[in-house]
């Protein structure tokens, strides 16, 4: 994960407005957002997929989720979206979009030539990615944050922080091996008889064999469907049980919960891929949990105690007239330096107004726990003071760790002077309540 042209800072077509850009991608286990019931203390499961009405009276499509990254961070993320009047194509060959009436964005005849593709809104997005989300499946999902603000009934001002998603790709949990091809042959897996997801694909090499990596398979079996692919003809889908295991045919393996590579950026700035183990207790689990940000700089604060740096960032979103200022919180714990150089923390707390960098970092909504010894409770306990025992320990909750945690500076992005008074001006119309059809809950709360 990286932004491109990472000091490139993005302008507005209209109003010319500088727009910072963020992204990140979280890997883990997916699972439903627990929300405690208005009028009770029962809490229940939010479903993955929801059409809702606004207090307008417009449709609105959401999907949300939890990705549980390491064990107990458990990150929301979500996606919603409402009709439009316009929807956008693109070609790459003509390098150029084009608008297209709302109810004729599927319609490829209204098309102006078939190198143009529909640019996928929020409405259809946030349908078509609840076809391929299974609660506890593990997922790859990308996307970017939205910082606002809004001033509530008690005139207090509220900072929310969104993590909105961009993609989502299923890890691959199984493999299918078919035997007794031509070099070159293709395949595609599917999860349905017709239509359904691609769950893989693969090509046939020298020897005839291909191997496909699919997913996400149900860990306890279910049904697969394979077909061969010429040109753009699919040929007949042939119908493949698999269970927990390993099932085997005369020419076609199924192979399930498999540990499945992903792809990393490594230190040098090439692409990997390293196996990822689905198994939060495993001595070989690691999280991946990242985001890159780039930031302005209001003002840091340092605790002489701690020496643990707060990071008063301001963020440039897009605005219809001027560019929106979005303020957002970080915090950049101290680590002891090697000999001879600075802790990142105090680098953070020498920034000066209006500095720009780009900042890398983890996302917690981590629940802390530590091991406390189990205290004898009974006064008249006969091995109260006895020195022959075994000392038992037991876990207990700490608190939560939540918010954005700056881990890095990217190198050569610190910038001073590009940035202005202008740019963080804002006006009075950029303060108000922007969710008025929108429900803010604790999850949107960065602190």
């Amino acid at each position: 994960m990286a932004l491109k042209n990472r000091t490139d800072i993005k302008r507005n077509k209209k109003h010319s407005g500088k727009e910072f850009r963020n992204e990140f991608r979280f890997i883990g286990l997916v699972k439903p957002v627990r929300k405690k019931e208005q009028d009770g203390d029962s809490w229940f499961d939010v479903p993955f997929y929801q059409n809702t009405i606004t207090t307008t009276k417009k449709d609105r499509r959401v999907l949300q989720f939890n990705v549980e990254t390491a064990y107990r961070n458990e990150l929301k993320v979500e996606l919603a979206g409402m009709e439009k009047d316009t929807a956008y194509i693109y070609s790459s060959k003509h390098k150029q979009s084009a608008p297209i009436a709302w109810e004729d964005r599927l319609d490829k005849t209204k098309y102006p030539d078939e190198t143009y593709h529909y640019i996928e809104q929020e409405w259809d997005k946030t349908e078509s990615l609840s076809k391929i989300i299974t609660e506890e499946m593990w997922a790859d999902v990308r996307g970017h944050y939205e910082f606002d603000v809004f001033v509530n009934d008690d005139e207090e001002e509220i900072k929310t922080v969104k993590r909105i998603i961009d993609q989502v790709y299923p890890l691959r949990n199984g493999e299918v091996t078919v035997k007794g091809l031509k070099d070159g042959d293709q395949f595609r897996v599917y999860d349905s008889e017709t239509e359904g997801n691609q769950l893989g694909f693969g090509k046939a090499d020298k020897d005839g064999v291909a191997v496909i990596k699919v997913g996400w398979l149900n860990p306890e079996g279910g049904t697969l469907y394979l077909c061969k692919v010429e040109g753009d003809t699919e040929g007949k889908r042939i119908v493949q049980e698999y269970n927990a295991d390993v099932v085997e045919t005369e020419r076609i393996t199924v192979k399930n919960n498999v540990t499945n590579d992903i792809q990393l950026i490594g230190k040098d700035g090439k692409k990997q891929y390293v196996p990822y183990v689905r198994d939060f207790r495993d001595e070989n689990f690691f999280e991946v949990n990242a985001f890159e940000m780039q930031l302005g700089i209001r003002s840091t604060y340092q605790n002489e105690e701690t020496k643990n740096t707060k990071v008063n960032a301001f963020y440039l979103a897009y605005g219809k007239e001027k560019s929106a200022v979005r303020d957002v919180e970080l915090e950049v714990f101290y680590k002891e330096p090697a000999e001879g150089k600075d802790a990142i923390a105090s680098a953070f707390s020498k920034l000066e107004k209006l500095d720009f960098l780009v900042a890398e970092g983890v996302d917690n909504n981590r629940a802390e726990f530590a091991m406390v010894e189990i205290q004898e409770t009974e006064d008249d306990n006969p091995f109260a003071d006895v020195g022959e025992k075994t000392t038992a320990y037991e876990q207990v909750s700490t608190g939560t760790k939540k918010g954005l945690e700056i881990l890095n500076y990217i190198s050569g992005t610190f910038k001073r002077g590009i940035l202005t008074e202008e740019d963080i001006a804002v006006e009075s119309a950029d303060v108000g309540n922007p969710f008025a059809t929108v429900e803010i809950s604790e999850d949107d709360l960065p602190f």
